[in-house]
């Protein structure tokens, strides 16, 4: 959603953390009475010239949604060059595998900042859109997560195994746990969109392939894959986190 090739964010987390961005050329912001008291020194600091306070209800219409929290705010995109090469110091990436669900993968970006990951990969096909619900659901983790976008998974995956990254994915067919990866290593964490998984050279390519634990049931058959993400990230990640 972009109005003049202008990013659109709403929401208290998403647009407190694009404010407080220096990176962040912010143009426009349409807030309530109540939230500009409570932000106007970020605001006023920000030297936003279009400035609107509207009452809730006309928010509503401008958007036509009511989930944005009294705040919204047009802004440049951030411009995010980053390379495989820039991640060869971290000990911890994400490789996101044909996800395409926006909300899904900010609610991902959202837990894996808050346990420590800086990165995380994803492919530019068939995968899922930058847009406000995505941002929103980051909760303000979108403008600290660096997005390195590839067009080859697994040359990608080659790369990552030559600067000593190890491969995991997750394999509902494997009955390895979690916990049987050595905690001094550097990994990369692979993760499938929830109706196919991990694409098969993909996985093939992994040095573990691990399982969570769940019950087995007919009518529900996987985790949401943002649920999968915290269980694998506190369990791999407890001792990584400063």
């Amino acid at each position: 959603m972009k109005k003049n090739n202008q990013q659109l964010i709403f929401g208290i987390h998403a647009c407190v953390a694009a404010l407080t961005n220096s990176k962040r050329i912010v143009n426009k912001i349409i807030c309530t009475e109540q939230v500009f008291k409570k932000y106007k020194n970020l605001i006023e600091n920000k030297n936003i010239k279009d400035l609107n306070i509207k009452k809730r209800n006309q928010i509503d219409s401008v958007l036509g949604l009511t989930t944005h929290q009294g705040i919204v705010i047009y802004c440049n995109p951030l411009i995010k060059v980053n390379t495989l090469e820039e991640i060869e110091k971290e000990n911890l990436v994400l490789i996101l595998d044909s996800l395409t669900d926006s909300q899904n993968v900010g609610s991902i970006m959202r837990t894996a900042f808050l346990f420590g990951v800086k990165t995380i990969i994803y492919t530019k096909h068939n995968s899922f859109e930058i847009n406000p619900y995505l941002i929103k659901s980051a909760s303000g983790a979108f403008e600290k997560i660096q997005l390195v976008e590839v067009i080859n998974l697994n040359q990608t995956i080659d790369f990552l195994k030559k600067k000593e990254f190890w491969i995991v994915g997750l394999d509902t067919n494997s009955k390895k746990k979690i916990s049987t990866i050595p905690n001094n290593l550097k990994l990369a964490i692979i993760l499938g969109s929830e109706n196919k998984g991990i694409k098969k050279l993909s996985l093939e390519k992994c040095d573990f392939r691990v399982n969570i634990n769940t019950v087995k049931s007919k009518l529900v058959d996987s985790l949401n894959v943002s649920h999968a993400t915290a269980i694998v990230l506190y369990e791999v990640n407890s001792e990584r986190i400063t």
